[in-house]
């Protein structure tokens, strides 16, 4: 059964089909795209439609893929995937004309919070672009901390290779936060 999750402001839930026309509207956009390391730009019904059956039909034990639902409708997505490492890494994106209002922040604790207590993870691994500030302020906020730095290409930006940030977040370091908090 797939794990909704829901905030104070929040509904992180599955992709469904009637997703595309959002999904597709808020990713093609070069400003959300371009610190996405997967991303195609411009984006297509094709990968929008490609991308939903991805998420429905990959075990959860694979990718969880959450739709973040907020106030005005479908906002965006955030994932918690395992990769060919299988390291649980976190994902996420916002449209353009919601940032600034803490919902990332927000989707992001949630799903931290989920891969902590339910799943029973000992860490959670993500990355940022240097030149993404705001992506590197949740993931401070939330407590992770950086273990490295290397290089990307974003694939909306083909032959660019930009500074990367590696960060990491244990069980630990999470319990900790929420004891001094």
């Amino acid at each position: 059964m797939f794990p909704e999750l829901k905030t104070d402001r929040l509904t992180l839930r599955q992709f469904k089909h009637t997703d595309l026309e959002p999904l597709c509207t808020h990713i093609n956009n070069f400003a959300v795209v371009k610190t996405l390391s997967e991303v195609p730009y411009p984006y297509s019904k094709e990968d929008g439609e490609w991308w939903i059956n991805f998420c429905r039909t990959t075990p959860l034990s694979e990718k969880i893929a959450w739709v973040v639902e907020g106030p005005a409708g479908f906002s965006g997505a955030i994932t918690l995937m395992k990769l060919q490492s299988g390291k649980p890494i976190l994902g996420y994106w916002l449209a353009e004309h919601l940032w600034g209002k803490g919902y990332m922040s927000e989707a992001a604790e949630a799903v931290v919070t989920y891969g902590f207590e339910t799943l029973d993870l000992p860490t959670i691994y993500t990355s940022a672009l240097e030149e993404n500030p705001a992506s590197l302020r949740v993931l401070n906020k939330l407590g992770f901390r950086e273990v490295g730095r290397g290089f990307s290409t974003p694939r909306s930006r083909e032959g660019e290779t930009l500074p990367n940030i590696s960060l990491s977040l244990t069980k630990e370091q999470w319990a900790e936060r929420l004891t001094i908090a």
